[in-house]
């Protein structure tokens, strides 16, 4: 049996997530294949790599794996000086983002671009999520970065971020001293929200996992659509929700406050076409590989922590 790179990518996800079947998740498999690879990867080596119950890695799978994770990251530097020798690091790629993702993801995609691809051209367009649904659709862009975005079929897609909601509220709200609330502690109160009309799933997404505890809410729909301005009239009696890596980037005026209920993760995907040029095949793998650097993907997902992710649009 050879070791080769896919035993590689599980070794490596197993000790991530800690577990058979996290690690199996998060590769979009089974658990039972991916435990008897590792079974006979094991009696391959003559050594065994993880000690079970709890999973973690013995002495030797501590060394196997950081070797494991030297090899690939110096396998996936040839591929891409091959790429640019060959003419594949080169060329444009359209890139629509949506409101959540220009805080963070998209600028770190940006530079992860232009610095292990410096030949390909990133023209970057922030828009609302019905106007990048239809300009992928129309091949006006090349690729969609978004949460909850619905994607026309026929599409690949890509998951490069999981992440909790969080509550924000105004400083002078009496529960933003709290270290976590849960959504019952926010009864009565007025949900601020963008309008439905311009992120229909993605309102619809959130709306539905605050249901999940139970919990409703009056909704306010901003005129003035845009997280910019959406938090602007925060008061002790409002709050938003927002994906959890948004509470890095408040005003001073806002506080992120984690719930305590346990609600539907939230997945950031890439959409692009199956026929897709080479360079935007480069922009998808350097985002698989800023979210392995960025810690992004955690590697389980189980009980009630659910996971509401980008789709497809429905046939007509």
């Amino acid at each position: 049996m050879s070791v080769d790179l896919r035993l590689m990518r599980y070794v490596i996800a197993i000790a991530d997530a800690g577990g058979f079947e996290g690690a199996a998740e998060a590769l979009h498999m089974t658990q039972p294949p991916l435990s008897r690879q590792i079974g006979s990867l094991e009696r391959e080596l003559g050594v065994q790599l993880f000690h079970r119950r709890p999973t973690r890695p013995t002495e030797a799978g501590l060394v196997f794996v950081e070797s494991c994770r030297r090899i690939l990251r110096e396998t996936e530097q040839a591929v891409e000086r091959v790429r640019l020798i060959g003419g594949a690091g080169k060329g444009t790629v359209r890139v629509g983002y949506t409101v959540t993702t220009a805080f963070e993801e998209m600028p770190k995609l940006f530079a992860a671009m232009r610095e292990h691809h410096p030949g390909i051209d990133v023209d970057a367009r922030e828009a609302w999520d019905t106007e990048l649904t239809g300009a992928l659709r129309d091949r006006e862009i090349d690729v969609l970065l978004g949460r909850l975005v619905q994607i026309p079929s026929g599409h690949r897609t890509a998951t490069i971020r999981r992440d909790p909601l969080t509550a924000v509220l105004d400083v002078g709200h009496p529960l933003a001293d709290r270290p976590a609330v849960a959504l019952r502690e926010l009864r009565g109160e007025t949900l601020r929200f963008f309008p439905r009309a311009v992120a229909p799933r993605y309102y619809d997404g959130v709306l539905a996992a605050l249901g999940a505890s139970g919990e409703t809410f009056d909704v306010w729909e901003n005129r003035l659509p845009g997280l910019r301005t959406l938090g602007s009239a925060l008061s002790g009696r409002d709050f938003m929700i927002l994906p959890s890596p948004l509470r890095e980037h408040l005003p001073p005026s806002m506080v992120a406050v984690p719930l305590l209920d346990e609600l539907p993760v939230i997945e950031l995907q890439l959409a692009w076409p199956r026929d897709a040029p080479e360079a935007v095949g480069a922009l998808v793998h350097t985002a698989r590989r800023l979210a392995r650097q960025e810690g992004w993907l955690p590697g389980r997902v189980t009980g009630r922590a659910r996971t509401y992710k980008t789709g497809p649009e429905p046939a007509p």
